[in-house]
């Protein structure tokens, strides 16, 4: 199964939720989950974010994503794309961190969650 896929069905409502409390639309959260998170998952983007904490995760992500391509792709403004990336980080990593099988939907079932993406 895709990660994305396997975090907006196990995550996404009530990431959704989140979003709406930050003054997104339900919709524009609904474009922007996804979009964000296929933009996290590209290449090294996830993998340079483990070892990292607080501060410096969000720095990095902020350094490392198009926030003008990403908030113009889902239809909000750089400043809604940015609060949405910080909102969503952490959910993300714990996700990635701790859910159980994860590995094995990624088609590695004999090594970490973290070799999985410093290997791409």
């Amino acid at each position: 199964m895709d990660p994305i896929k396997c975090f907006m069905d196990t995550e996404g409502d009530d990431m959704i939720a989140e979003l709406s409390g930050l003054g997104f639309g339900a919709e524009q959260a609904r474009r922007f989950l996804p979009e964000a998170l296929a933009t996290l998952m590209q290449g090294q983007k996830v993998a340079n974010l483990f070892g990292s904490t607080g501060t410096d995760r969000l720095t990095r992500l902020l350094d490392s994503v198009d926030i003008a391509a990403l908030a113009s792709n889902t239809g909000i403004d750089r400043k809604s794309a940015e609060s949405g990336l910080t909102s969503l980080l952490p959910r993300l990593m714990d996700f990635l961190e701790h859910k159980q099988g994860l590995s094995d939907l990624l088609g590695n079932s004999t090594g970490s969650l973290t070799s999985v993406f410093k290997d791409q």
